[in-house]
């Protein structure tokens, strides 16, 4: 399947997107009868924890799903060492601690 480029634009005829040509084992595009924009303040959604992943039409609030991150290396070594002292102060009664 080919599919064109489809470019959106703002009222004034300025291009806002390109989404570029496809060929291959693509999806066809959804055709688009409206289109529409919020604003959100700055820092309003921290993104280190949470994506957009639609609008809610009605509220014309962002929909949010959490970000899983997965641990690094270190964090991990670090829990572990963390848990052993915790373990070790237990067997000495609270004296590595």
């Amino acid at each position: 399947m080919q599919i064109g480029n489809r470019i959106i634009f703002d009222q004034d005829g300025k291009i806002i997107y390109q989404l570029g040509e496809m060929e291959g084992n693509v999806l066809p595009r959804k055709e688009i009868t409206k289109l529409d924009y919020i604003d959100l303040e700055y820092e309003q959604i921290d993104y280190s924890k949470h994506r957009i992943i639609a609008i809610d039409t009605e509220t014309r609030q962002p929909i949010l799903e959490e970000v899983i991150r997965e641990k690094t290396q270190e964090e991990y070594i670090q829990e572990l060492e963390n848990q052993i002292l915790l373990l070790e102060d237990e067997k000495l009664g609270g004296g590595i601690l």
